[in-house]
């Protein structure tokens, strides 16, 4: 589980926990503390969006990162097998060369 999901539950565990106990000890009248709950229940929510957005920006953040590291990763090894692709080009062109120059100078020789 990571560490946002843990926070999460947490947090969720935190909130019912709390509002057990505002029930069990409130002074007030039953009415008087269902809209004490409601209000702080509204407070609640509007904090808990407020640190999902955070965490949402946090991991896209992070996200953006890790893909950019990775994008650099992969252009720094594509030029290192381009590099090797065109040595290997250059080396069969000269393997080529090398050939026909020996095939001709055997036919020469036989003629």
């Amino acid at each position: 589980m990571s560490k946002e999901s843990n926070l999460l539950a947490g947090l969720i565990i935190g909130v019912a926990a709390g509002a057990v106990a505002g029930l069990m000890l409130a002074p007030s009248s039953g009415k008087e503390t269902r809209e004490a709950l409601k209000n702080k229940t509204k407070g609640l929510k509007a904090d808990l969006d407020a640190k999902l957005n955070a965490l949402d920006e946090n991991v896209v953040d992070d996200l953006k990162e890790k893909f950019s590291d990775v994008k650099e990763e992969a252009s720094a090894e594509y030029k290192k097998v381009a590099a090797k692709v065109r040595k290997l080009e250059q080396e069969i062109e000269d393997k080529i060369k090398s050939l026909r120059q020996q095939a001709d100078k055997l036919n020469t020789e036989n003629s």
